[in-house]
């Protein structure tokens, strides 16, 4: 009796082992509302912010990017830049600040974004666009790892007759968390740029998207 019963307890362990485990349901997309709701907004940066009322849907321009190779992988940001959950941020009274772009889908729809950060790290970090009055190149950016990948590249351009500090400089930063992207643009012209915004922007947009992710699911 008892070798039957542990015959029984063995094959139900042996069954447990080798039944297939069950997927968990992928997350749906969040809808543009939800992604709207989860963009950041000037108060989460604190009170030197404000709104930016210029709706300037750009990453790096032809300039900044400076070679075919790096043009190309900033042009392939395009369809997030286009997307309408944006949020245009000013540090009040200067020309510098940052921009979010955010956009949900299936996990195999949103599998190549981490391409394209791979593929704008590789192509745009290395380059330089020097003259005889101005210095300028692009590097890559390591700001932390921030949901599942993180790509950024951070650019400078100075004029050291004028000033140390660069006349132009900007981060791009691309995120992707669950079943969201995020695209984060921290710029600044004439002196103004601030090279941590781009890091305490993600924090507060990292965990704001998760928690519309999460509320989503329940």
């Amino acid at each position: 009796m008892r070798s039957a019963i542990l015959g029984g307890l063995a094959a139900s362990f042996l069954l447990a082992a080798t039944a297939p485990a069950v997927a968990a349901a992928p997350a749906k997309p969040l809808t543009s509302a939800q992604l709207s709701e989860a963009l950041i907004t000037p108060g989460d940066l604190g009170e030197a912010y404000t709104e930016n009322p210029k709706h300037i849907r750009e990453a790096l321009d032809s300039e900044a990017a400076h070679t075919k190779k790096c043009r190309g992988a900033i042009k392939a940001l395009k369809p997030i830049l286009a997307s309408k959950a944006a949020a245009f941020i000013d540090e009040e009274g200067k020309p510098s600040g940052v921009k979010q772009f955010l956009i949900s889908g299936t996990p195999a729809r949103l599998a190549r974004w981490e391409a394209v950060g791979k593929v704008m790290v590789r192509d745009c970090a290395g380059v330089k666009a020097n003259s005889g009055s101005s210095k300028a190149g692009t590097t890559k950016l390591s700001i932390g790892k921030f949901g599942s990948w993180t790509y950024g590249i951070r650019h400078r351009k100075t004029i050291p007759a004028l000033n140390s500090k660069p006349s132009f400089a900007a981060d791009v930063v691309l995120i992707g968390t669950g079943n969201s992207v995020m695209l984060l643009v921290s710029d600044g012209f004439f002196g103004t740029f601030d090279p941590g915004l781009s890091k305490r922007a993600a924090k507060v947009a990292m965990q704001k998207l998760k928690d519309a992710q999460a509320t989503a699911t329940e």
